[in-house]
């Protein structure tokens, strides 16, 4: 993950923080609202100190500006027009019950916009939700539930379309644990997952299957195409030591590759990308193997 990558997605997760304050105290404010449309005027409201439109506008809660990639959020966009059109019916609702005027098609068209702001509101925090657990915690990388949904949805395409998977391996990678300790093993993997990510083009999907195990999908790309990729990214990798405090590491990685056949699983096709790796390993590591 780039270092924008990895400023936005804790830019996500301040967010997501600041606005489930927000909407606590959004919801103070549904209190106060209710309570002066039955009681208007009245002295001995338990929310004599609070705005009830102030209150229900989350935005006026919020610790933080929305970053950017939740500003563009469809799903946040949506909430602000939900919210928008809440504190309007809120306004309306409160000077009528003012006057003693506050019908019932009021009342009701006012809780019909708490329910579209809930619902807006839930939209939003699912997707924040889903993009934040979609992310491998220690490289910024996608991880296995990222890779299993992505399967599926591939798996309905069409399969005359060429595709590419391959696996890749930090070589000797126990030595690193078993000599500097985890800490710097870490860093490693860390480091390497950059590397991937810097020698992959825009439309390829790089997953972190487990351990010191990669995996990367190459959309409409067949095995030719691919191997010119992958053999950048095995070259990016041990092209300069990786660095922790004042250690150098030279790190290499095994690269196993396979393309989808017309008649298997993507899983299938993964398990083949494993054996070609296997062989990469075999044959002395640092190197690219593709499936017959």
């Amino acid at each position: 993950m780039t270092h924008e990558e990895k400023s936005a997605n804790a830019a996500s997760h301040e967010f997501q923080a600041a606005f489930r304050r927000s909407l606590l105290l959004h919801r103070k404010g549904r209190y106060s609202f209710f309570y002066h449309v039955q009681f208007p005027g009245s002295e001995k409201s338990p929310y004599r100190d609070v705005d009830p439109v102030l209150h229900l506008d989350f935005r006026n809660w919020l610790s933080m500006p929305p970053a950017d990639t939740i500003a563009d959020n469809r799903h946040y966009r949506k909430l602000i027009d939900r919210q928008d059109a809440l504190l309007a019916l809120v306004r309306l609702a409160l000077d009528e019950a003012a006057a003693a005027r506050l019908t019932e098609a009021r009342y009701v068209a006012v809780l019909g916009a708490m329910y579209e702001f809930d619902h807006a509101a839930d939209q939003l925090m699912a997707s924040i939700t889903t993009a934040l657990t979609d992310i491998d915690e220690l490289t910024g990388v996608l991880n296995r539930t990222a890779l299993e949904r992505d399967i599926d949805k591939l798996s309905g395409e069409a399969v005359d379309r060429p595709l590419a998977l391959a696996m890749i391996d930090a070589d000797h990678f126990k030595r690193v644990n078993d000599t500097w300790g985890h800490p710097v093993g870490d860093g490693v993997l860390t480091q390497l997952a950059e590397r991937f990510a810097a020698s992959l083009r825009p439309q390829d999907r790089l997953y972190r299957y487990g351990g010191e195990e990669f995996l990367v999908i190459l959309p409409d790309t067949d095995a030719c195409k691919a191997l010119p990729v992958m053999e950048r990214l095995r070259l990016r990798a041990c092209g300069t030591p990786m660095t922790h405090d004042e250690l150098h590491i030279e790190q290499s990685v095994s690269v196993g590759l396979a393309q989808r056949r017309p008649d298997e699983s993507l899983h299938d096709a993964i398990e083949r990308a494993d054996r070609a790796l296997y062989r990469a390993k075999q044959a002395g590591r640092n190197r690219v193997m593709a499936d017959d």
